[in-house]
C-alpha cells in the first residue's frame, strides 16, 4: 500500500473516531471537501502545513496522524476478518454475529 493511501487512511479512521463527515473536516480544515476525499482515499498527500490544520481540526498532535504502521486496506481486513469467522466454533460465531450487530445498530 502506497504512503499516500495510507496516510489517507489514517485521517480517515481519526475522523470518524471523532464523529466527523468528510465535510466537517474538510471545513475545519479549511478545505474543500473534494480534497479531503481524494486525500482519504490517496489521491492526493496533504502538505505539511495541511497535515498540521488537519491535525488540529481532530484534536490529535501531528503524530497521531503520521502513526501509520498499523493501517491495513478495508480489504485486507475483511479477508482476515473472514479467516477469523471460518475457524471460528458455532458459540463464537453466534457471539460474533451479536458483536458486530451491536456495533452496526
Amino acid at each position: 500500500m502506497t504512503l499516500k493511501k495510507r496516510v489517507g487512511l489514517r485521517i480517515q479512521e481519526l475522523r470518524l473516531k471523532k464523529g466527523l463527515k468528510q465535510s466537517e473536516l474538510a471545513e475545519k480544515a479549511g478545505i474543500a471537501t473534494k480534497h479531503q476525499s481524494c486525500i482519504e482515499t490517496g489521491k492526493n498527500f496533504p502538505s505539511a502545513e495541511l497535515i498540521e490544520k488537519l491535525a488540529a481540526a481532530l484534536e490529535v498532535d501531528v503524530s497521531e496522524i503520521l502513526n501509520i504502521k498499523h493501517i491495513k486496506s478495508v480489504e485486507s481486513l475483511h479477508n482476515e476478518i473472514l479467516k477469523t469467522i471460518e475457524k471460528a466454533n458455532d458459540e463464537e460465531i453466534v457471539l460474533i454475529y451479536k458483536f458486530i450487530n451491536s456495533l452496526i445498530d
